[in-house]
């Protein structure tokens, strides 16, 4: 427990101090409008090589009309609190007080803070953005994947008939549960182009996986909005090293005082945690 308290700390420190920032330099503007909210329980291991290191996050599936939004529960919560902020034309401390309230008991893992937008900037791209280091990145990728169907293999999820499909993507191979009862050929991270929604999807390890929750229509207007920043254009195997840098500073700042815990055996313990977080859902 002291351990995690630990990094739910460290999480905090680093974020109070990037949301100011991203208060003073972060527009959001609405692109679209949600028609579908699905939300994903993810399941993963931080480190590839210890059973006892599993995480869980949820995540939240935007699906509008043109396009849609992949992101975790905490960025999903602060980007609707600073559009909100930015048009009532709060001052900073009120944004920040508003949004320690409204993220009071949420966080959301390192390895997941991200946003992923398919069919943008146009139909049949995505781009991938993240936040760190006072910069804002961004990877631009086509949408495109090469699935296996399978369609003597069933399943039920939810109470939805599910299909099975294969594919290779980013060093792992998965298997993935889609439906055709729900024609929305969209799914949890960058996974898409399946003749329905994608309920279920994990690598053939089990070391993630994405297993929807809810699924339900928009029952009032709910915008899907993007950032307005300077993006520092990147590409996947460059954003893994900047996560691998982050862990690095997280490591130094603990190891130098800049945060503090109370005893050594602690301090090893979350020491060694950092540097375990190893097991990016990329591999490259």
């Amino acid at each position: 427990m002291k351990i995690k308290l630990l990094f739910l700390s460290l999480f905090v420190f680093f974020t109070l101090n990037s949301i100011a920032q991203e208060f003073k330099t972060k527009e959001l503007i609405s692109i679209d409008t949600t028609k579908w909210l699905c939300t994903y329980n993810y399941d993963f291991f931080q480190d590839s090589t210890s059973s006892y290191s599993k995480r869980n996050d949820q995540m939240y599936l935007q699906v509008g009309s043109h396009l849609s939004k992949f992101s975790c529960v905490s960025s999903f919560i602060s980007d609707s609190i600073l559009y909100f902020a930015q048009r009532k034309n709060m001052d900073m401390q009120a944004f920040i007080n508003l949004y320690s309230k409204s993220l009071s008991g949420v966080s959301s893992n390192i390895m997941s803070m991200y946003t992923i937008f398919k069919n943008y900037p146009s139909k049949g791209l995505m781009i991938f953005t993240a936040f760190d280091d006072n910069k804002f990145y961004k990877v631009e990728q086509p949408m495109h994947m090469n699935w296996r169907l399978d369609t003597q293999k069933d399943t039920a999820i939810l109470g939805y008939n599910c299909q099975k499909a294969y594919t290779s993507y980013a060093g792992r191979n998965w298997v993935a549960w889609y439906s055709q009862q729900i024609p929305l050929t969209d799914g949890p991270y960058k996974f898409n182009g399946l003749p329905g929604l994608i309920l279920k999807i994990s690598d053939t390890k089990k070391q993630h996986c994405f297993t929807l929750n809810s699924i339900k229509k928009a029952s009032y207007i709910q915008t899907i909005n993007l950032q307005t920043v300077s993006f520092v254009d990147i590409t996947a195997e460059e954003y893994i090293k900047i996560m691998k840098n982050k862990m690095m500073r997280l490591y130094g700042n603990l190891q130098n005082g800049v945060v503090t815990i109370d005893s050594e055996e602690a301090k090893a313990k979350a020491l060694h945690g950092l540097m375990s977080r190893n097991n990016f859902i990329e591999k490259f």
